[in-house]
């Protein structure tokens, strides 16, 4: 495979964002978020943003990548970008890094986004910092070039790691959605380039897919929800876990969940608050029999208002949250949703 790897001796200096779209329907999120973060990283080295954008009709998206801030908007539209291809679009993204030679790639930590990234990264021999949680740039008379500081938590979610990638390029990350703010910006004149679509087809080794199965997805993301409601290891079953639908009915909110629920199936993968789940900020977290490891605080400790129900005084949770409720969190939760029901009803 040696012979295959390319490499960028000296780039650009330009900030790549993977503009990806949600469900051929908008644009994701946590890709608006890059842009922002972009758009300050490309600021502090004097260079250019850039958004990519592959899709079926992409030119509909592009009105609103603009209001984030890139200089340029490099886009393909064909029927054949619809779905997620793990040859086509690592293919397409090969050659405009070759062309381009941008100096850092980022990526939305998505099942797309945690497939293109390392493919990507072992074509040019390059570093990758998976699941970020901090971007910044460091001035550096060693490396004699501005380094991008990715940290991401390292050791079980126990420490953070920091990390830079000072001898190859492009410097790529992957980044967890609800890190950072989405802001719009105002005062950037963004340049559209369209690319034409010239991809050989019959050298797909997959020729006939069928359309990617989706989740059961939560009404509202769970990065956008202003209650959340959440569930771990101490509420014991699936039956005590689906009860927590119910209060998040009530509450007009969503459901989230650590780890086990998730491994023991009491819920869907794409409910999991966590290092390689979501990151959430909520106005109102309430989490039941929830102890609260790192992993998992780490992804909530922007919310307004933490509210942890827990037997064990001692849970880690405690330290982070506003209000503690040192109760068995099925009979509280029982008793919650009763009296709210009641309260609902007069």
């Amino acid at each position: 495979m040696a012979e295959n790897i390319k490499h960028i001796d000296e780039g650009s200096g330009d900030v790549w964002v993977f503009t990806e779209i949600q469900d051929h329907e908008r644009v994701l999120d946590g890709a608006l978020e890059l842009l922002s973060k972009g758009r300050e990283i490309a600021d502090t080295l004097g260079t250019k943003l850039y958004a990519v954008v592959f899709a079926l009709d992409a030119e509909q998206y592009l009105s609103v990548i603009e209001r984030y801030g890139p200089d340029v908007i490099l886009y393909c539209s064909d029927r054949g970008l619809k779905h997620y291809d793990s040859q086509i679009f690592p293919d397409l993204y090969t050659a405009l890094i070759e062309h381009y030679r941008p100096s850092i790639v980022l990526f939305p930590s998505t099942e797309a986004g945690a497939d293109l990234a390392p493919r990507l990264a072992q074509r040019f021999s390059t570093g990758l910092t998976s699941h970020c949680t901090g971007l910044s740039i460091m001035k550096s008379d060693d490396y004699k070039r501005p380094l991008l500081v990715m940290k991401r938590p390292a050791y079980s979610g126990n420490a953070i790691a920091t990390v830079i990638c000072p001898h190859t390029l492009p410097q790529m990350a992957t980044v967890q959605q609800g890190v950072f703010d989405k802001k719009e910006t105002g005062g950037v004149n963004t340049e559209q380039v369209r690319l034409p679509f010239n991809y050989d087809l019959s050298a797909l080794r997959i020729t006939n897919l069928e359309a990617p199965v989706r989740w059961d997805k939560p009404r509202v993301p769970l990065e956008q929800a202003a209650v959340v409601v959440a569930g771990g290891r101490g509420l014991g079953s699936k039956r005590n876990f689906d009860r927590l639908f119910e209060l998040a009915e009530i509450l007009g909110g969503e459901v989230g969940s650590t780890r086990v629920p998730v491994f023991n199936n009491w819920c869907g993968e794409e409910r999991m608050i966590g290092q390689t789940g979501k990151t959430i900020r909520p106005r109102l977290y309430l989490g039941f029999g929830i102890s609260g490891q790192i992993q998992h605080t780490a992804s909530i400790v922007d919310s307004e208002i933490i509210v942890s129900v827990n037997t064990s005084e001692t849970a880690p949770i405690f330290d982070i949250s506003d209000c503690v409720v040192p109760e068995d969190a099925n009979i509280f939760l029982a008793r919650l949703i009763e009296r709210l029901r009641k309260e609902k009803r007069t």
